[in-house]
Formats: C-alpha cells, structure tokens, sequence
C-alpha cells in the first residue's frame, strides 16, 4: 500500500471582499450600521399598499362609490374622541378593516402606545384643559 500524500493547507495572502448588496462597502462602524436592508421600505409601506390594492380591486369590482364611502367610514372612525386618560382600541377601525379576529405580532407584544397602564385621571384632564 502507497504512502498517502498530505497536503499542507494555505492560506490566501488576502481575501476577496464580498461583492454581494449585503455587505457595505465601506469599512467604517457607522457605515456599517447606517445601512439600510432593501426590504425595509417597502415592509414600512406594506399596510397602506394592501389597502391600496383592496380598494382598487373594490373600486374595479362594486364601482367607486363602495371604496369612497369606507374611506369616509374610516376617517370619521378616526376622529371618534375619547378621554385623554383611556387608550384608544381602534376597534371599530380592526372591525372596518377585517382585522378583528385576527391575532398578529401587534396582539402579542405590547407596545408602548398600546401598554395597559392607568393614568390619574383627574391629573391628566388637568393639564389637558391647561387648568394646573
């Protein structure tokens, strides 16, 4: 049997950079961490375009009056008022969208806008009304 021959392993002098989009060009931190994925914007962007489509899809199949008159249903939703100190739910705004039952990544994690916290009530009608 043949002695095997061994190969003693290199190494390249330098490395070739990646010519890929993902990686920066420039080696700075700030660069680095400036950099913004392709994706970003249009995921930003992903609710309003869906309901973009819905309503030309709405406008093409029921005529323009049906996607005119929820968009006015919508906007007189938004400015029902409420008190100061009481979080606002958008129900009836999920119930206009066909979001109320439905349980996505919003429902799960709790933002600060969306949290359940009670504030003093009289103390926020207060400096509502600038009576302090």
């Amino acid at each position: 049997m043949e002695a095997s021959i061994k190969v003693a392993p290199q190494m390249p002098s330098t490395f070739k950079e990646f010519a890929g989009h993902v990686a920066p060009l420039d080696e700075s931190c700030a660069a680095q961490l400036q950099t913004v994925h392709p994706l970003k914007q249009s995921e930003l962007n992903y609710e309003q375009h869906r309901q973009n489509l819905n309503f030309q899809m709405l406008r093409n199949r029921e005529g323009l009056a049906a996607p005119l008159k929820l968009t006015m249903e919508l906007k007189s939703v938004s400015r029902v008022g409420h008190m100061p100190f009481l979080p606002s739910t958008n129900v009836a705004r999920d119930v206009l969208m066909g979001r109320d039952e439905l349980i996505d990544f919003t429902d799960m994690f709790n933002n600060d806008e969306n949290s359940e916290f009670m504030r003093q009530p009289h103390a926020v009608m207060e400096k509502t009304l600038g009576i302090l």
